[in-house]
């Protein structure tokens, strides 16, 4: 093709990435990076702007691939590499024929910080600065120095002094996903603290252009990432300009090839002759419009304008392509499949036979699976044709001819297809097509394809008369799920995506509301769904649209519709913008098509796949649209737009969404030292392990920020380590009662209570004691019920004269008589003997263990003090209780044991 030839970068089989990375480029030769630079009048127009006599604030606005990290790698060699980009703006207004650019005036001495923010590599904003400010060390150390002055954000005065030392360029690319992506909590205001920097970096740069250059990059207009730099006036590059088609076509040709400019017109208009010769006659071209299509054909070849329009305007913006970038990708891999044969490429040049990198490439940017399927339609469309025939020559261009139909019906809505006259020049090279030759072909094609459909004037691949087609169009006709269905399929699914197996036990339950949430959100829902059927589980209320004031809306819906528990819910809610989900059409198309696949298959096989199929495609689309989480945070039930949330990106997806938002809770909101001082004080009043379920699963009244409710299990294991540390004791019912030993360690601690907890109604006789009103002593005391009792309401005790105790446990007296307690020598605490030292006898009715130890201590019993003939009566008890009662007798001394079994 004329010696044309792809920079080195396109030539391998195998391209790299083409996006253009700051950090990386920066580093590299200006003069290399110059040379593959166009100057179009978005980059124009920023070079000028950074001018003294034009300088404000410079924001570039544009989705992924359109140029923003480019332009900003030419602004910063402008500034450091003067003079080169001073030659580079010469020598492109002598080929462009444009004198102004040679009178662009480059500011000098501007020291120059540039970042690309995605790379993470900075929390704040001010460090960046600082770091790399010839005198920000200084300004650190100032600032620092200012003890409790010290402001949280770097201040404005600071920043001037900083700038008069050096006036700056700062050049912020990505500077909305690193904005996007900082956390805003009440503990950590980062995005408020970033907010307000940027405000001072943009009015700084607005009233002494002198000092400083702001230069940032952003997606789009709408993100608080911008916002706080529209206040101050800035200058708008927005890729959107009156000759952006214009520019954007010479970028992508001197960004591919290294000699187009070198080749001549002329030689490119006798190259293209017979092409345009039959464009002019197929399409009925008028005299007087044919010399602006052949300049037109001229600027855009290697390629034809129309293939260019085709997937700039019609393809790629349908799907997730990143515009320019993949634009190049695509081109670059079709130029190298052509044979010098080729006089220009179409969208005839496009090959539906092979997997090679140029079908490959546009197949990977048009994600949608519906025009992947639509290849596979044209390769069995081509293979029937050839079938249908006895000699191949009979339909030479029939693989021409298909794939430029194929690209063609990618195109969106109307634009679809293409016309007889238009696939007929698609396939025209060097030789004319007779054309009654190509209609004969064409019939042919047509007769024995089963996919191509004729709208209007034009010819479609489209899908029908198969099982999927078949399938998109019932589930496309809203009067078959006027049952509401598809509704409760989308439900299901979406809990399902979220919440895995309806039969997997989980420590969550995830619930689903429907259309009419916000006003009727339980009769639509299965009873075991509804607030007064759930269990233990945390609560996980998926909410199905974006919601604009989401604190006041959560805050009403809790008074409304769910009467307690209010503290253990946690809302999901999908990205911002998200319609209801119910109403979101092809959500529903794929629900419906889910639906009706999985009924289909049991007597239709070729369902299986598709029902797969479909469910998959769904779980894609569920899995990241419920990108954000929320909980109570300060309650107020008379006035619900005062409630406040925590409101979170969780940055998860799918099944990993309900661990992720509770690690966040546990690590980033929920306060351990709130929680210990409210055990402490239901301790300090001896209130019950259930109070403190109960008082979690509520808001916290008066204002006072709520405590995440963490799960029943969660709560009662965080108990259970306040007692290893010897914060808590806690009663277990009057059975056991779990407290710190003296010179026991937290972790042997832990092991010894853990999993003692009960649950239920037993916890509402689990009580939480606090240790300083609790002797160090753990033994139980428990006397004969055959003795006078003490009334252990009242406190009334009965001391008898000094005597000799002969009863044991069990009614039976021993014959031995022990040592005093607590020397190493054999002690029956049973049935002890009388011992010949006289002694004072103390009694206490029957009661719990802890109640017991409350009597030892009014009767002066501290741990130093030498306890003799000790006798525990017991009438009945378990081998159980036995086994546990053992278990806490004190060691250093051996006991004996008589007891009745029943046989």
């Amino acid at each position: 093709m004329l010696d044309l030839k792809l920079r080195s970068e396109f030539r391998p089989k195998r391209l790299k990435r083409t996006a253009i990375d700051f950090n990386k480029e920066i580093e590299k030769n200006a003069k290399d990076f110059l040379e593959i630079t166009y100057p179009s009048n978005d980059l124009l127009k920023t070079i000028e702007s950074v001018s003294l006599e034009q300088s404000r604030p410079i924001v570039l606005i544009g989705s992924r691939g359109q140029g923003k990290s480019h332009l900003l790698t030419t602004i910063y060699h402008s500034f450091i590499n003067t003079e080169m980009t001073k030659n580079w703006l010469e020598n492109w207004s002598v080929k462009l024929n444009r004198a102004e650019l040679n009178q662009i005036n480059l500011r000098k001495g501007m020291h120059v910080i540039a970042e690309s923010l995605h790379y993470q590599n900075y929390k704040y904003l001010w460090d960046l600065i600082l770091e790399k400010h010839p005198h920000g060390k200084y300004i650190r150390g100032k600032w620092e120095g200012q003890g409790d002055k010290k402001t949280d954000v770097l201040g404005r005065d600071l920043l001037i002094e900083m700038f008069k030392e050096q006036p700056t360029v700062v050049i912020l690319d990505e500077f909305q996903t690193w904005y996007d992506a900082l956390t805003n909590t009440k503990q950590y205001p980062w995005k408020n603290w970033a907010f307000n920097f940027v405000q001072t970096l943009a009015e700084i740069a607005e009233e002494f252009p002198d000092l400083l250059i702001l230069v940032v990059s952003v997606r789009n207009g709408q993100s608080d990432a911008y916002q706080q730099i529209h206040r101050n006036n800035p200058i708008i590059i927005d890729f959107k300009g009156h000759y952006v088609k214009r520019d954007r076509k010479r970028l992508l040709l001197h960004r591919l090839f290294e000699n187009r400019s070198q080749i001549s017109n002329l030689d490119i208009n006798n190259s293209i002759q017979v092409h345009l010769n039959e464009y002019y006659r197929l399409l009925q071209i008028s005299e007087t419009e044919r010399a602006a299509i052949r300049e037109e054909f001229i600027e855009s070849w290697p390629f034809s304008p129309q293939l260019i329009q085709l997937l700039e305007d019609q393809i790629l913006v349908a799907t997730d392509a990143q515009e320019t970038r993949d634009l190049i990708k695509i081109l670059a891999n079709l130029f190298k499949q052509q044979t010098e044969d080729t006089c220009i490429i179409t969208a005839g040049s496009f090959s539906i036979e092979e997997d090679d990198d140029g079908i490959m490439s546009l197949l990977d940017t048009v994600s949608n699976e519906y025009h992947k399927t639509l290849r596979e339609k044209a390769q069995r469309n081509l293979q029937a044709v050839r079938d249908a025939v006895n000699y191949k020559n009979q339909i030479p261009h029939a693989s021409y001819i298909l794939s430029s139909l194929w690209i063609h019906s990618l195109a969106i809505n109307k634009q679809a297809g293409a016309e007889r006259a238009i696939l007929q020049v698609d396939i025209t090279q060097r030789e004319p097509i007779d054309d009654n030759s190509f209609l004969i072909e064409m019939t042919t094609i047509i007769d024995n394809s089963f996919n191509i459909h004729e709208v209007g004037d034009k010819l479609v691949f489209k899908e029908e008369e198969n099982p999927q087609a078949k399938l998109l169009a019932f589930s496309r006709n809203d009067k078959l799920f006027q049952d509401g269905s598809d509704i409760d399929q989308l439900a299901k699914q979406v809990r399902y995506v979220i919440g895995g197996e309806e039969s997997v036990t989980s420590k969550y339950q995830v619930v689903v509301l429907k259309s009419n949430w916000n006003r009727d959100p339980w009769s639509s829902l299965e009873d075991n769904l509804h607030p007064s059927k759930w269990d233990n589980r945390i609560p996980i209320v998926v909410i199905p649209e974006s919601l604009e004031e989401i604190e006041e809306t959560l805050g009403k819906w809790l008074i409304d519709h769910v009467p307690s528990k209010r503290n253990t819910i946690r809302f999901l809610i999908p990205k911002r913008g998200q319609e209801n989900i119910y109403t979101d059409y092809s959500l529903l198309v794929l629900a419906r098509a889910t639906l009706k696949a999985n009924e289909w298959k049991k007597n239709e096989p070729e369902y299986r796949a598709l029902s797969k199929k479909y469910q998959d495609e769904l779980k894609v689309h569920l899995n990241s649209l419920f990108d954000r989480f929320a909980i109570l945070d300060t309650w107020n039930y008379s006035n619900p737009k005062e409630c406040v949330f925590h409101i979170e990106n969780h940055q998860a997806k799918g099944k990993d969404i309900p661990e992720t938002m509770d690690s966040f809770i546990k690590q980033s909101i929920f306060d351990p030292e709130e929680f210990n001082d409210l055990v402490i004080e239901l301790a300090d009043n001896n209130d019950s392990v259930s109070r403190l379920l109960s008082d979690l699963q509520e808001p916290r009244p008066g204002g006072q920020e709520c405590i995440p409710w963490l799960g029943e299990t969660e709560i009662k294991d965080k108990l259970i380590h306040l007692c290893a540390k010897g914060k808590i004791a806690i009663d277990l019912r009057g059975m056991e009662l779990l407290i710190l030993k003296p010179g026991e360690n937290e972790q042997d601690a832990w092991h010894r209570m853990k999993g003692k907890l009960g649950t239920g109604n037993h916890l509402n006789q689990t009580y939480i004691k606090s240790p300083s009103a609790i002797t160090s002593s753990t033994a139980f005391i428990i006397s004969p019920t055959s003795q006078d009792e003490t009334d252990s309401t009242t406190g009334n005790e009965n001391i008898g004269n000094t005597l000799t105790s002969t009863g044991s446990l069990f009614g039976q007296q021993e014959t031995e008589k022990p040592p005093y307690f607590g020397e190493n020598h054999v002690v029956n605490i049973f049935d002890p003997n009388q011992s010949n030292v006289s002694v004072k006898r103390l009694q206490a009715d029957q009661t719990s263990s802890l109640n017991l130890i409350g009597k030892i201590e009014r009767w002066g019993i501290n741990p130093g003090t030498k306890i003799k003939s000790i006798s525990l009566n017991i009438n009945e008890m378990t081998g159980a209780q036995l086994q546990q009662l053992l278990r806490v007798l004190p060691d250093g001394v051996t006991y004996g044991l008589e007891l009745d079994k029943e046989e």
